[in-house]
């Protein structure tokens, strides 16, 4: 009869026992989908951010070339980038021909050190290349802006 109270109590032992290491088990299951979903909201607030910052940054410089404090060519440039990467969607050249093709004019044309790397006559060459086109194209850049701040506007 002690053999049986002494398998009993061992019974009761190993059950005890893991029933403990289930809850452990359990209660690191629940902390680390805790992280996970505390890992997923961040992700989701960081992207939220960038997607504010692109928006933040084709608007300032929408209304900076709109009134004359922004280089046409520097506009389509800047402006064709974000929107590529804020909704690549609304980047398309059937709806904003202006745009894309001041950033198709300039995007290939070199910046900072290589331009400065540049002769004289060439850099002249390029210039010229770029301020004919922001002539050419000035009322349709500006009329894209316009039409893509309206767009922008409501998700401001």
């Amino acid at each position: 009869m002690t053999i049986w109270w002494g398998l009993l109590a061992l019974g009761l032992l190993i059950v005890c026992a893991l029933a403990f290491y289930l809850g452990r088990l359990l209660s690191q299951l629940q902390k680390q989908k805790l992280q996970q979903q505390q890992a997923q909201a961040e992700q989701q607030r960081k992207q939220a951010e960038h997607q504010q910052y692109l928006l933040d940054s084709i608007v300032l410089i929408g209304q900076a070339t709109l009134e004359d404090q922004c280089e046409l060519s520097e506009a389509g440039l800047r402006i064709w980038v974000l929107l590529e990467n804020l909704q690549p969607e609304l980047a398309q050249a059937c709806r904003y021909p202006g745009l894309f093709a001041m950033y198709d004019c300039v995007k290939a044309m070199p910046t900072h050190e290589a331009r400065k790397a540049l002769d004289k006559k060439e850099l002249r060459h390029l210039d010229h290349i770029r301020q004919q086109t922001e002539i050419q194209l000035a009322a349709s850049i500006k009329q894209d802006i316009r039409q893509l701040l309206e767009i922008l506007k409501p998700v401001h």
